[in-house]
């Protein structure tokens, strides 16, 4: 099981201190680790840094996020707390010492704020945030109590690290380490010392592969970084940073505000703007489907398949016939904690059926909406799914609760019928 990443609105409080910088990082920090310079580098500042980030699941499939981290671990003029800023889809973070900020690009009017208490940075920002995967902050954190599996691993496990060997191909510093069935290589910088790539392999479970790879930009002042919060109303969660008052009405543009992500957790961007859309909602119970015990699991995922086999099957039926005039697509509303790669892999499964030629194109693939981010109310009808219908100007023109599969598909075709 790994941390994961978000890239948009989630939930509530949190915890997290740096102290001020010393002469050194404390020996418990880095004495289990040969990279001490990879950890040095990140605890002075400030920096900047874009990680892309690659996951493959058990069947191969792969998928990318960006995050966009700025870093300043020595704080003011050499002391002071910890300063970050971290952009991640449309939700923006910015943290110094004890106070943490969030908002919305999309909504300019509310921001969140958290008095953050102490503990490791990575999982104290578990309890507002699904887990991220930021190698940058576990190194720059002395609060941390373990930073030797940098942040990846979701419960403590000790890596052993072999000694830094240069890397012929790149000319880099190769540090490879283990830890039970995952298996970890990082390339750092050999003069600063900085991440350049971190490539970690699983063996088993539905996470395969991590493969980050590390740009360094500029930081620009870290007093740009506290986002503004003037003029904004505060709200108490980041579940309540998107206007609450937005539906979907038809007759009306489908709301901006409904940022729907990829099962890579990264903002949807829509590939095909020429062809109507149909989006399939679904509502659905993610509790226990990464349950460890296997009959628990098994159960979960037994009824996450009953409540997506109409929704699968509509798409497949819609698709038929569509010559290319609209596109059908699952969407599962899933709770802000169950943004995780365990989850979303486990979604693309039962959304993308290795027996779909439909789903496994790139235009089919199922979308990840937030509850709790928005009002999806109007959409499900009081049920557990149901059917939004949009032009190509992305104009609502039905919404239809889901029901039996003959006549709601007969419902959506004689609205797709009906469009120009």
């Amino acid at each position: 099981m790994v941390r994961c990443l978000i890239a948009l609105v989630l939930l509530a409080p949190v915890s997290f201190q740096i102290l001020a910088q010393a002469p050194d990082p404390p020996a418990a920090a880095v004495e289990n680790v040969p990279f001490e310079k990879t950890v040095r580098a990140y605890r002075v500042g400030p920096i900047g840094e874009n990680l892309q980030i690659r996951v493959k699941d058990d069947r191969g499939r792969e998928r990318r996020s960006d995050v966009l981290v700025k870093l300043d671990a020595a704080g003011a003029a050499g002391q002071g707390p910890l300063r970050a800023r971290i952009e991640l889809g449309e939700l923006v973070v910015s943290i110094e010492g004890d106070r943490m900020l969030a908002a919305h690009r999309l909504e300019k009017g509310r921001y969140a704020e958290f008095t953050l208490a102490k503990g490791p940075l990575l999982e104290s920002l578990a309890a507002v945030m699904p887990a991220l995967i930021l190698p940058p902050l576990a190194l720059a954190d002395r609060s941390a109590n373990r930073i030797e599996d940098l942040g990846v691993l979701s419960r403590p496990g000790a890596v052993k690290w072999d000694p830094g060997v240069v890397d012929r191909p790149t000319g880099k510093l190769l540090y490879s380490g283990s830890s039970g069935d995952a298996s970890f290589k990082m390339l750092v910088d050999r003069n600063s010392g900085r991440l350049a790539s971190l490539q970690v392999t699983f063996n088993a479970g539905p996470i395969r592969n991590i493969d980050l790879t590390a740009r360094s930009l500029s930081p620009g002042s870290p007093d740009t970084w506290p986002i503004e919060i003037a003029g904004r109303q505060r709200v108490d969660a980041l579940a309540d940073l998107t206007a609450e008052s937005d539906q979907v009405r038809v007759g009306e543009r489908f709301p901006p505000t409904m940022t729907l992500l990829t099962t890579g957790l990264s903002p949807w961007k829509e590939v095909r703007d020429d062809l109507a859309s149909v989006c399939i909602f679904v509502q659905i119970d993610t509790s226990a489907i990464d349950d460890a015990d296997g009959a628990v699991r098994d159960e979960a995922i037994a009824r996450l398949r009953r409540d997506t086999r109409i929704a699968n099957q509509l798409v497949r039926k819609l698709e038929l016939g569509a010559n290319d005039r609209w596109i059908a697509r699952c969407v599962a509303i899933i709770p802000p904690e169950s943004l995780r790669f365990e989850i979303s892999t486990i979604l693309l499964s039962m959304l993308n059926p290795s027996d779909s030629a439909v789903l496994t194109q790139r235009d089919n693939l199922p979308l990840i909406a937030v509850a709790q981010s928005f009002d999806y109310d109007p959409i499900l009808g009081g049920g557990q799914g149901g059917v939004v219908v949009l032009d190509k100007s992305r104009i609502v023109r039905a919404i239809i609760t889901l029901g039996d599969l003959e006549s709601t598909e007969k419902k959506v075709r004689e609205v797709l019928d009906s469009l120009k």
